[in-house]
Order: C-alpha cells, then structure tokens, then sequence
C-alpha cells in the first residue's frame, strides 16, 4: 500500500466520529407523548379567536427541544383554523398560605423554545390564537396608531373623538367579523416542531361546540370596543379588566 493510500484512509477515518454522531441522531430519537387535560379552553376576546390548552409532554429515549408549537383545528364543515403559541404558564408547585388554603406557584416562559426532558413531566398552559388573525389585525392597529400619532401631533387628539374615528371602527368591525366558532365537531392535532428527529403519540383530540357555546361567546362581540377603549386609556376604576366569556368543551382522544 503506497503512503498516498494511508493518508487517504487516515482523511476517512477522521470523519467517523462525525458520521456515528449522525447515524445515532437518526436511530436515537425522541419519542413524545401527548397528555392533555380533560378539557381545552376556547374563547373570543380582542385577540381573535382563542385556543388555550394545559397539557404535559411524555419523553422517552432523549431529551428534546422544541421550537415551535402549533394546534390545527378542523371543523366538521371542513374549515380549518391553526392556533399558535403566544404564551406558555408552567406550574411550579403550590404554596400554602397563611389560611392553610393551598395556591399552584406558576410561571411565565418565553415561546422561543421549551425543553422536554425525560426525567419529569411538566404541566404547561399554552395559550394560542389564530394565527391569520394576528397578521391581519395587525395592519388594523398600525392605520389606528398612525392617524393617533397624526392627532398628537397636529394638537388635535381626544381620546373619546378617536375611539370613534374611521380606523378605530374598521378595526371593531374587522375584530366582530373574525368570529370563526361554529356549532359542531371538531378535530385538532397538536403539532411541534424540532430541530432535531422525533416521533409523536396521542396529539389528536375531538371536540363538541353546542349552540348554547356559541351564543355564549357571541356575547364577546359587544365587550371588543370596551377593551379597545380599556387598552388605551389603561385600567383604573372606571375601565375594569374584561368579564370575557370561555367555554370548556370537553377533548376525546382520537
């Protein structure tokens, strides 16, 4: 063997170490079961339709990081909403309080990324909203905030005149007509995304609407201009935090 041929195989060697870390990664991956509670939480506020879930996260085999987390919603009539992640309460554990009444201790968490470990299975309320909704609403409220900043500065803003201006109604109007809840079955896949190889187990649940929720959450429309008005003038005495109205439909698995 000629030394131009063992330097070769030296070349090869040097990038084993590499490609046994790649076909571990491929063999090894996580495995992630999905446990919910028995019932999801939906409603309808001036963030558009919601779709709150608390749910915990199985792992076996590997620990993994998840990126991002999606509930895909689909109606009997075949319309299909999806929900993203805007924010994430982990509970802690609880404290007892001084009347030995026990309070969970909770967390906020960034939704950049969560970390499923195998050793522990931790409860997490995530709080979604339809995503078409966030990007639309969003050219609503910078036309809003464009002709505020265009009153202040020509001396002319009041807050009650404004509340009633062109932009502010399009954005009420475009809020109401967002109402997508419809009476029925429904079916919602939980899904994740991960940098790295996973498989995933019990991510579908069904889930019944009545008229009566419908109605119910209707009754959000009439609070939207309230809120609005809340969120610009800031909350005091004479504009209270929202009584929104929720429905708790109960999640069959699938």
């Amino acid at each position: 063997m000629k030394f131009i041929d063992w330097i070769a195989i030296i070349g090869a060697l040097a990038w084993l170490p590499h490609l046994i870390d790649l076909l571990k990664r491929w063999i090894v991956k996580s495995h992630i079961r999905v446990i919910t509670h028995r019932a999801a939480e939906i409603g309808f506020t001036t963030n558009g339709p919601i779709f709150n879930l608390r749910l915990a996260f199985a792992v076996s085999k590997k620990d993994i990081v998840v990126s991002d987390l999606k509930i895909r919603v689909r109606h009997e009539s075949g319309e299909e909403k999806i929900f993203e992640w805007q924010g994430i309460t982990q509970q802690m554990g609880k404290m007892t309080m001084p009347d030995s009444n026990v309070m969970p201790f909770e967390k906020e968490q960034s939704v950049l990324a969560i970390k499923l470990t195998q050793k522990e299975i931790e409860e997490r309320f995530i709080r979604c909203q339809d995503a078409s909704f966030i990007a639309s609403q969003q050219e609503y409220i910078s036309a809003a905030v464009k002709k505020s900043t265009y009153l202040k500065n020509e001396g002319k803003y009041n807050l009650e005149t404004f509340l009633r201006e062109q932009e502010m109604t399009d954005l009420y109007t475009f809020n109401k007509h967002a109402f997508s809840w419809k009476p029925g079955k429904y079916e919602m896949t939980i899904e994740i995304q991960s940098p790295e190889l996973f498989s995933i187990v019990d991510n579908k649940r069904s889930f019944t609407l009545s008229p009566l929720d419908i109605e119910k959450m209707s009754h959000n429309k009439n609070m939207l201009e309230p809120d609005y008005k809340r969120i610009v003038m800031g909350v005091d005495k004479d504009n209270p935090q929202i009584e929104w109205q929720w429905c708790n439909p109960i999640l069959n698995n699938i």
